[in-house]
């Protein structure tokens, strides 16, 4: 494995992620994929560390319609740095929607009964895309808003996390049902 520390290796194993490393003369590249079943993974990012010891970093952005790859730093004086600045851009839903599809259990979308106040929240979110309030804390979520809040980028004003078919926010504990 590329030089990363623990907090590194921790999020990636958290996402679902690996990293492939790769030399191309004086340069290294090391690739950030997420681990969607299909062999060698899907390429979210890379890192490019240089002769002269900086590192730039890649990730996949949405452009428009679809997504492509744009540096997001450079400069940097470690791979682990690097590879950071690949995490906080790697969770976009459509590579999220991947592993959510590759547990086995595909569902369009999920719906939840929870506290009206966090319902309100949940609607206050820009991101992930695919959170709709149906009234009475009804809340109904897509596949890509759901794998994202298994493992949510900090920070968010209220501890969310989705394990399993439960829903926690703020400790409180709610059911996920499947929509067929």
């Amino acid at each position: 494995m590329a030089d990363v520390g623990a907090a590194v290796r921790r999020l990636l194993e958290q996402r679902n992620l690996f990293l492939k490393t790769e030399h191309d003369g004086p340069e290294k590249i090391v690739y950030v994929c997420v681990d969607d079943g299909a062999p060698g993974g899907l390429p979210v990012g890379h890192v490019i560390g240089t002769a002269g010891g900086v590192w730039l970093a890649y990730a996949r952005v949405p452009q428009g319609d679809h997504f492509g790859s744009a540096q997001v730093a450079l400069g940097l004086t470690t791979c682990d740095e690097a590879v950071r600045a690949v995490l906080d851009h790697a969770r976009y839903s459509d590579i999220l929607r991947s592993i959510e599809r590759s547990s086995g259990v595909v569902a369009k979308t999920y719906t939840a009964v929870v506290d009206p106040g966090h319902a309100e929240w949940l609607g206050t979110l820009e991101e992930p895309a695919g959170i709709t309030q149906l009234g009475n804390g009804k809340v109904r979520f897509t596949e890509s808003a759901i794998a994202y809040l298994r493992k949510p980028p900090p920070p968010l004003s209220l501890f969310v996390e989705v394990q399993g078919d439960q829903l926690i926010l703020d400790f409180m504990t709610y059911k996920l049902t499947r929509d067929r």
